[in-house]
């Protein structure tokens, strides 16, 4: 049986650098509950793709749904200084609120 995954990575392998694509995998292995699979894929994304916002947004939330809140913030600072960079004001004031809440 096919699954989600498998048509998403026969996708990667076609173009290993679709930001989107490789998002679409972070994002389904979020879904399974498959943590380290997804970070493997964040920090892929993020090596190929350092501007995708929602990546350092995921990253906080992985990382903050695991208890890790230094890492947490991190990735949050990070991806609000991105947002900041390309004016992505919905994303800015996302960060802000995860940065917040942190507090």
């Amino acid at each position: 049986m096919n699954t989600r995954l498998d048509d998403l990575f026969e996708k990667y392998d076609e173009n290993p650098l679709d930001a989107d694509i490789i998002f679409s995998i972070v994002k389904e292995y979020m879904k399974n509950n498959e943590d380290e699979e997804a970070e493997v894929y964040l920090k892929d994304l993020l090596k190929k793709n350092s501007k995708y916002v929602q990546a350092y947004i995921t990253y906080g939330n992985l990382k903050e749904n695991n208890n890790e809140i230094e890492d947490a913030r991190y990735f949050y600072q990070q991806g609000l200084k991105v947002a900041r960079e390309l004016k992505d004001t919905k994303a800015i004031i996302a960060l802000e609120d995860y940065l917040d809440e942190l507090e």
